[in-house]
């Protein structure tokens, strides 16, 4: 491959990514808008076809000058071939969506107000989304494994599909006010079960670009991948293993570390009754659990951050990726530290006191959890755009922020109790006061997450 052909290829897939995180956009906020109904939503994602297809024009430049002028071979052509199908895709992709936004605003503008989505709607929407996100980063990633999941995720998508037209045909026939919004739910069933279809043949696609396979009008070749899929499902199910992804998404990562987070302050604290208890034996066990959790969770960080290509899409900048990863993760560098910090040094501590520390302890790790419920929240929401869900997120943050103010209280109520306890030795006084606000820190770092979060889901 010659230099001028390697950033030919580059520009082009770059050009694509930033066509494909368009239309994903404009795909997730059409259906906002009907979840909403929120026609001003649905004016933008009509205005905003233009730049769509726009880009779409100048990657068939790229790929037409690439070919007259490079001569690619192999490999190469199969990328030039696919990145155009792939373009012309997307840019269906974004058609479908301005149709589903052109129905929002006429339906509003004539009868104020009809419910948009029902609940097979719904499914179908997850489902389609999901699958268009998933053919663009087995396009990104050259994962022709996820790109067959795609590809056998459409049968379900179809029959979706038929349950939602059969449902509203016996729903019409029920009475005359049931037609306009019956009429208009088969047409948004319709132009979504379009978008799964577009997703599947982009799927396609990229199985041609990786193998150098057609395997567009191959249908032996789902069913058996599919039977065979179920088979070893079954199994798995029998059995009570969890079928594990080739390759998990980012939000996943950071659920997964999340719980590693969780954990390690968990143990930390229970190394923190055995110190109080004198139990050294106890104590030792669970400092090792604390560590063998906070370095788990250190992986997890090293391969987000290692990982990630350059060119994955994400519904969230990747610096605030990384800045929410890292606070999260020091909530757990924190529980080490507290570990390290008890093990220099055995200080006697009363039972009133040993009380007051553990309701601190308790209130951090409350205070933690939320961490965990959020980031699982942030994924549906990052994917739906489900506005209830993005408040369920806010509310949660909130309650972080009134909790840790508690947990502020608390410390400050420690201190005090340590200077009045100690007033002959000043050693204990610092090594304790020091231990408070570490335990504390745990806390400040996950509302710090937390603020990030916050940031992340205003964009």
């Amino acid at each position: 491959m010659t230099l001028r052909l390697q950033r030919d290829i580059a520009t082009i897939k770059n050009t694509l990514l930033q066509m494909s995180s368009l239309v994903e956009e404009a795909v997730k906020s059409a259906l906002l808008a009907c979840q909403q109904q929120n026609p001003d939503l649905a004016r933008l994602v009509i205005e905003r076809d233009e730049e769509i297809d726009a880009i779409q024009m100048k990657i068939d430049e790229y790929v037409l000058e690439s070919l007259a002028l490079q001569q690619p071979m192999a490999v190469d052509l199969r990328f030039l071939t696919s990145a155009q199908q792939i373009a012309g895709q997307l840019e269906r992709v974004g058609d479908h969506a301005v149709n589903l936004s052109e129905e929002i605003v006429y339906l509003m503008g004539k009868t104020g107000s009809v419910c948009l989505l029902s609940p097979g709607l719904r499914d179908m929407a997850t489902l389609a989304v999901s699958m268009l996100a998933d053919s663009i980063n087995a396009f990104v990633y050259g994962d022709s494994a996820l790109a067959r999941e795609v590809r056998r995720r459409d049968k379900r998508v179809d029959e979706l599909y038929r349950h939602v037209f059969t449902e509203e045909i016996i729903s019409m026939q029920q009475g005359s006010h049931e037609i306009v919004p019956g009429v208009y739910h088969i047409i948004l069933a319709l132009n979504i079960e379009r978008i799964a279809d577009l997703a599947t043949n982009i799927a396609e696609d990229v199985i041609y670009l990786v193998e150098g396979r057609l395997v567009r009008h191959d249908e032996s070749e789902v069913s058996e991948v599919s039977d065979v899929h179920g088979k070893v499902k079954e199994e798995m199910d029998k059995e009570g293993i969890r079928e594990k992804k080739g390759r998990p998404e980012p939000l996943e990562c950071l659920e997964r570390h999340a719980k590693y987070v969780c954990d390690a302050i968990d143990q930390s604290m229970r190394a923190f009754t055995a110190y109080c208890d004198g139990d050294g034996e106890g104590f030792r066990l669970y400092l090792e659990k604390t560590r063998e959790l906070e370095q788990a969770a250190d992986l997890v960080k090293r391969n987000v951050r290692s990982h990630l290509p350059r060119g994955v899409i994400m519904p969230i900048d990747k610096f605030e990726l990384f800045q929410y990863l890292n606070e999260q993760d020091d909530v757990a560098n924190t529980a080490e530290d507290i570990m390290d910090w008890l093990s220099y040094r055995t200080v006697v501590i009363g039972e009133p006191l040993k009380r007051e520390y553990h309701r601190l302890y308790s209130q951090c790790i409350d205070i933690t959890g939320v961490l965990f419920e959020i980031i699982k929240d942030a994924r549906v929401y990052f994917q739906l755009g489900d506005e209830e869900v993005r408040v369920r997120i806010k509310q949660g943050i909130r309650r972080m922020r009134d909790e840790e103010t508690k947990a502020d209280g608390m410390e400050h109520r420690i201190k005090k109790v340590i200077f009045e306890t100690y007033t002959e030795d000043l050693f204990p006084v610092y090594f304790l006061v020091r231990l408070v606000e570490l335990i504390g820190r745990t806390a400040d770092h996950a509302v710090g997450a937390a603020d990030v979060m916050r940031s992340m889901i205003a964009r």
